[in-house]
């Protein structure tokens, strides 16, 4: 058998080496590959599952908790027997709910007659100094029959307010645009009637898992907020469609 020589080992060495090198690359760009395959997927994944949800219908939550029976005090506008019944957890003090404000006046001028309305108090008093106070003059707009007047001034002039040390002062300037007695409107202002109300409604709001405003229940069920008028309108034309 014939030997080879030093500078044949010498060769065959690097070329085992190079071979070796060749190899270790190969399967780091395997590895790589790999990884980046498994990345690539995930991500897909992730993005198909965002464009679900986004695209999805606005789903219920799942409270077994029974929306609170509506009771004459409430504040309400359309007709009981409506197929659609959307009831309102609000705060007149909160941004959102005045931006939610013209949707839904739209949503009952479109659908008048079709959807019952309720409005319930929900003042969130931890952030919002006037929240109780506006709240109150709802109340006592509504003892004299004028709540939804005072509800669409309240919202459409809130940031004229909402800082004010003399919001009551400013309300008491309302009820008088709105010609009612005056008298009565600061009675019932101050009144702890008005407050033991919208405290129970605030209350039973809580027991419902409501912690936000606004919230709302279409049909006693608790939907998400919608992100356009037409999603809202799209939940409403879905309740009205059901046999």
């Amino acid at each position: 058998m014939e030997k080879m020589t030093k500078k044949e080992k010498k060769e065959a060495r690097k070329q085992e080496w190079q071979e070796k090198l060749k190899k270790q690359e190969q399967n780091s760009k395997l590895k790589k590959f790999g990884i980046w395959t498994t990345v690539a997927i995930v991500l897909i994944a992730a993005v198909y599952g965002l464009l679900q949800i986004a695209n999805s219908p606005q789903t219920t939550n799942t409270s077994s908790s029974k929306l609170p029976e509506i009771t004459k005090d409430d504040p309400k506008t359309g007709s009981s027997s409506a197929k659609v019944t959307l009831v309102e957890y609000s705060d007149f003090q909160c941004p959102a709910c005045a931006a939610y404000y013209p949707m839904v006046k739209q949503l009952l001028s479109e659908y008048n007659g079709k959807i019952y309305f309720v409005y319930r108090y929900f003042p969130l008093t931890a952030t919002h100094q006037n929240a109780m106070i506006s709240s109150l003059a709802a109340y006592a707009a509504n003892l004299q029959g004028k709540f939804w007047e005072m509800h669409d001034m309240l919202f459409q002039t809130q940031n004229s307010w909402a800082s004010s040390p003399k919001a009551r002062e400013t309300f008491i300037g309302y009820a008088k645009k709105l010609d009612l007695d005056i008298d009565k409107f600061k009675t019932d202002l101050e009144s702890d009637r008005g407050k033991n109300f919208i405290n129970d409604t605030y209350s039973k709001g809580l027991a419902i898992g409501v912690n936000s405003t606004p919230t709302f229940f279409l049909n006693g069920v608790k939907i998400q907020n919608p992100r356009t008028y037409d999603d809202f309108k799209n939940l409403i034309l879905n309740e009205l469609n059901k046999k």
